[in-house]
């Protein structure tokens, strides 16, 4: 099955759709920069359901203790970023 690439904005906007059904808020709604658990009131609980969403959404499995890495949409595209180039990479060999 080939691998579904995605832009940075693509990922972006899949990202801030995640993030603002779990906050209930529109996506227009989440500042790029917007501390998940300090500016958006993300709990433990809300941040595993994006994880769990993200992992779905773009097929791949980030490991949760680097998903609690990501404090913002833009870390958050970042590491989708690298875990979908790792994915294509494995696929590739």
């Amino acid at each position: 099955m080939p691998t579904m690439t995605y832009t940075t904005d693509q990922i972006k906007a899949e990202v801030k759709n995640l993030v603002a059904r779990v906050t209930e808020r529109e996506p227009d709604e989440i500042p790029d920069d917007a501390h998940f658990m300090e500016q958006l009131g993300v709990d433990s609980l809300m941040a595993m359901e994006i994880m769990i969403a993200v992992d779905r959404k773009f097929g791949i499995d980030i490991p949760e203790e680097e998903f609690n890495k990501a404090i913002n949409v833009n870390q958050s595209v970042a590491l989708v970023e690298h875990w979908l180039s790792q994915h294509a990479a494995s696929a590739a060999s």
